[in-house]
């Protein structure tokens, strides 16, 4: 039995996309949580709230 003759080409997987998506993702949460540290020592000169107040 011959072989049948195939016209695709081998597409690489997304792989590439879903990295670039991940990264993106990191680094808005990491520049998030910079934010949120940075906006609590400014109003309670701390990165915690001061408790029972």
């Amino acid at each position: 039995m011959a072989p049948i003759a195939s016209n695709r080409r081998n597409v690489a997987p997304a792989d590439d996309l879903y990295l670039i998506l991940l990264i993106t993702a990191t680094v808005i949460l990491l520049i998030g949580i910079v934010f949120m540290a940075v906006r609590s020592y400014q109003y309670f000169e701390s990165l915690w709230p001061v408790g029972g107040v």
